[in-house]
């Protein structure tokens, strides 16, 4: 299994290039495919003091076509890709695998990890320094499977799942299992939501989702047992990554991360970013990804840290391969 998940992330670097229409000339198109992230999907261990993140260092940005009609991409180094860690303050920087973990998410209780290789999920434990990757375990067979997110006592596991959509559909659920994948139930399919997906769990023990309502996109949350709905936006426009902490809820839309207010209004915290995530003392760490690749810096795909006001915002890794 193991070799699998490593031989998935080496086919990666197919995905590794930008793509757009040259600014000087717009008869010039090139294919529209979305850049590689050198950062993503950074996770806070729940000490606050770790954070797990995927990384692939940057060897270069390559010019391709012929002038006028020239696009660029970014080129990565496989042989470094993997899953990092770090201390919150940028020290301690190192590998730990050699293949990514797609959406992580860390255990309350700081000895798993679970994370989904497509189209499953996965854990492996974790001893305080360092994951264990023979003793990966395989939780689910069955539909296409992502975004694991812990309860709090860290015996259940919330997830999105295709499996048994209803006939003619693609539509995901929110659904939950033990931690050792066993009492897998289905919870938002009567709900009249449709798609609802990336469950996370809140520190006040409701799960947030993204959803939809009235052919819109928005947050929903409910209780741990799947009941009392509640729609916590409207007019949202699409989102991804719904997060709550403290009686505040956030979210990634339209490349910046939101904060949703208790009136409803949703003020921007900043931009442009990615992949996120909140820590137990409400620090947010994301990846600030621009897909505009025409100029290089060694800003572009790194990871940054924040309040969760969105003050004191500083950069955390760097691009320093070339």
């Amino acid at each position: 299994m193991l070799r699998q998940l490593i031989l998935f992330i080496f086919c990666c670097p197919f995905l590794f290039t930008a793509c757009k229409k040259n600014k000087q000339d717009p008869q010039c198109i090139a294919p529209a495919i979305i850049p590689m992230q050198p950062y993503s999907y950074p996770v806070w261990h729940p000490n606050g003091q770790i954070l797990g993140f995927n990384h692939t260092p940057l060897a270069g940005i390559g010019a391709n076509g012929n002038a006028p009609c020239i696009w660029y991409s970014y080129m990565g180094k496989a042989d470094s890709t993997g899953f990092y860690l770090m201390n919150r303050y940028g020290t301690g920087f190192r590998r730990i695998t050699n293949f990514y973990l797609n959406t992580p998410a860390w255990s309350p209780d700081g000895h798993w990890i679970a994370f989904s290789i497509p189209p499953n999920i996965y854990k492996m434990p974790f001893n305080g320094s360092t994951f264990d990757t023979t003793q990966i375990i395989q939780l689910t067979t069955n539909g296409g499977n992502f975004y694991p997110s812990w309860s709090a006592n860290s015996d259940t596991i919330y997830f999105d799942s295709n499996n048994n959509a209803p006939i003619g559909t693609n539509f995901y659920s929110v659904w939950k299992m033990s931690n050792d994948g066993s009492g897998k139930t289905r919870l938002t399919q009567s709900a009249g939501i449709g798609d609802s997906r990336q469950p996370f769990v809140g520190s006040n023990n409701r799960v947030y989702f993204m959803g939809y309502a009235s052919g819109k996109q928005e947050i929903f949350s409910m209780s741990k047992i799947g009941a009392d709905f509640i729609q916590e936006t409207i007019n949202l426009g699409g989102g991804s990554c719904p997060r709550y902490w403290q009686g505040k809820i956030f979210v990634e839309t339209g490349s910046s991360i939101k904060v949703v207010q208790s009136n409803g209004s949703i003020n921007k915290l900043t931009f442009p970013a990615t992949t996120y995530d909140i820590s137990v003392t409400g620090e947010i760490v994301y990846s600030k990804m621009e897909y505009d690749i025409m100029k290089y810096n060694k800003q572009i795909g790194t990871l940054w840290i924040m309040n969760a006001d969105g003050t004191n915002n500083r950069q955390l890794t760097f691009n320093n391969s070339f």
